[in-house]
């Protein structure tokens, strides 16, 4: 069996030397003499005549075997992409199996020519889904975004307040245009609603969202108003609330103590900073219940409602501050406690 391998290998490499010597072969005229029934009969073939024959033969069977082998190596080619592709298919299949969803090929252990559409089918229902999830949740944020828009608005802040709060938010994460081109379902425009939520809810979070007292009456307002000792206009950069029963004055929000002595107008006082440039500050007190550099949180007793510096009676003078320009403290209390007990 060995030695016919051999043999036929050998055969086949000295076939291009045979195919060169018959194709430059130099043939000679040829007469075939035939006898039938005592008749003689004479053909003659030229060699030019087998030199076409012969080259001839050569060209087709040179074609032949080219197309041949063309047809194997095509053969061999597709039956590798089918392989990789049945594989690919399969490990698609695996993973939607491994889905959370419920999917119509449940059951099924082999994915073939058979199933494939049901595969797509499945794939194209799933799509559809998502597209509509996304559409739905894009909608959703917009319509809230539009309610949180409205609620910053009425919360008295300017732009420039809005700025030096998200300003002081912590920076990291990826790139969210990075995140759109590589995501089709994002190009959608949830990404842009989703950021736009996520900046207003950063504000509206960082913002205290209770007053210092428990129990009070409003007294003076922020704003311009008619100053009770120099009885001049003056701006009003807080509130002044009286209490009602508790007297304890309580921080707004947790924060560091940065300031608690007296001031020469605002008497006994205590500023506390909080997150993204956010401060508020407590007047008048009658006492200081902490001191400077502590942490202070909701239910900390600053001190009691008095009347020290200029006063005219007892009260508690209130203000918030964001990058150190006072905004209205009522409007934005209400705004963030409103938002603040939504997110709840």
């Amino acid at each position: 069996m060995l030695t016919h391998a051999r043999l036929l290998t050998a055969s086949l490499w000295r076939l291009p030397t045979h195919v060169k010597r018959l194709w430059a072969a130099d043939f000679e005229d040829v007469r075939i003499i035939l006898e039938q029934q005592g008749d003689l009969k004479y053909f003659s073939v030229s060699k030019g005549l087998q030199r076409v024959l012969a080259r001839t033969a050569i060209v087709v069977s040179g074609t032949s075997l080219f197309v041949l082998m063309a047809l194997f190596v095509t053969a061999i080619t597709l039956h590798v992409g089918k392989t990789k592709l049945e594989r690919s298919h399969q490990e698609v299949y695996s993973a939607l199996l491994g889905s959370t969803y419920d999917m119509e090929l449940d059951g099924i252990q082999n994915l073939d020519a058979e199933h494939m559409p049901l595969l797509a089918q499945a794939i194209r229902e799933r799509d559809l889904e998502l597209r509509r999830f996304v559409d739905t949740a894009k909608q959703n944020l917009t319509e809230e975004n539009v309610s949180l828009k409205s609620r910053l608005d009425s919360s008295g802040l300017t732009e420039k307040a809005i700025r030096v709060i998200q300003g002081g938010a912590p920076m990291g994460g990826g790139n969210p245009d990075e995140e759109e081109r590589s995501d089709p379902l994002l190009r959608t425009g949830l990404a842009d609603e989703s950021a736009k939520n996520r900046a207003l809810k950063e504000v509206l979070l960082a913002l205290p969202s209770t007053m210092p007292m428990r129990d009070f009456s409003t007294t003076s307002s922020f704003g311009i108003r008619k100053h009770p000792v120099f009885g001049s206009p003056r701006f009003h950069a807080g509130v002044d609330l009286i209490p009602r029963s508790d007297e304890s004055v309580y921080a707004a929000k947790s924060g560091k103590v940065i300031l608690a002595r007296v001031h020469h107008n605002y008497g006994n006082t205590v500023i506390i900073r909080h997150d993204r440039g956010i401060e508020t500050l407590y007047a008048h007190l009658a006492n200081i219940q902490v001191r400077e550099g502590q942490d202070v949180g909701t239910e900390t007793v600053l001190g009691k409602v008095g009347s020290t510096g200029s006063s005219t009676g007892v009260h508690l003078h209130f203000e918030v501050s964001v990058g150190g320009y006072p905004v209205d403290p009522q409007k934005v209390i209400e705004t963030a406690h409103y938002v603040q007990q939504t997110q709840k």
